[in-house]
């Protein structure tokens, strides 16, 4: 009994020395980025200009950083999409004459959603962050606090529309953020 009081001490001290250390390892090496979408519309003869604001904000306590990649190379791949930039922009038009009732618009497998014809399928938001002396890789990073405005502006017929934001970091698995906005153009 004598050695599990004179032990006790050595024990509270290793367990919290452990849990101050996953507390400071969480809030220091975690990485978090807050992905915001903003919209506005103007008309523009039978089309409308839209431009997309896409900011992007570290919210951590860490250098949060784009995955490099040189043009032809695939930042993502998987059986549903195939994207090459870091940050993209994709747009959907949502076709009403397809909507048979309530429904749920899931981006991969909705026949509803449909590819806006002469509009890239994927955007590179981070196209002012490419280095021609690299072989045009993206060198993009976010500072702790800083805040990065990307823009994009297209033109669109009049229409309902679902945008998609993702951005991939350094760390595949564990630096992945996407958003996704409904924008209706009237």
């Amino acid at each position: 009994m004598r050695w599990f009081f004179e032990s006790l001490p050595l024990a509270v001290v290793l367990a919290a020395l452990w849990h101050l250390y996953i507390f400071i390892r969480g809030r220091t090496f975690e990485k978090r980025l807050l992905l915001d979408i903003c919209t506005s519309s103007e008309e523009l003869g039978e089309t409308r200009l839209l431009f997309v604001e896409v900011k992007l904000t570290n919210n951590g306590k860490g250098k949060l950083g784009a995955k490099r990649v040189r043009p032809g190379e695939c930042v993502y791949t998987d059986e549903f999409e195939k994207l090459k930039y870091s940050c993209s922009l994709q747009i959907k038009r949502v076709n009403a004459s397809d909507l048979k009732g309530e429904t749920l618009l899931d981006w991969y497998n909705s026949a509803e959603l449909r590819w806006v014809p002469d509009v890239p399928r994927e955007i590179n938001l981070l196209d002012e962050y490419l280095v021609p002396n690299e072989g045009n890789r993206t060198d993009f990073w976010l500072e702790p606090g800083d805040i990065a405005h990307l823009p994009a502006s297209l033109v669109l017929l009049p229409g309902h529309y679902l945008l998609k934001v993702s951005f991939y970091g350094t760390r595949l698995k564990k630096d992945f953020w996407s958003r996704q906005v409904h924008v209706f153009i009237a």
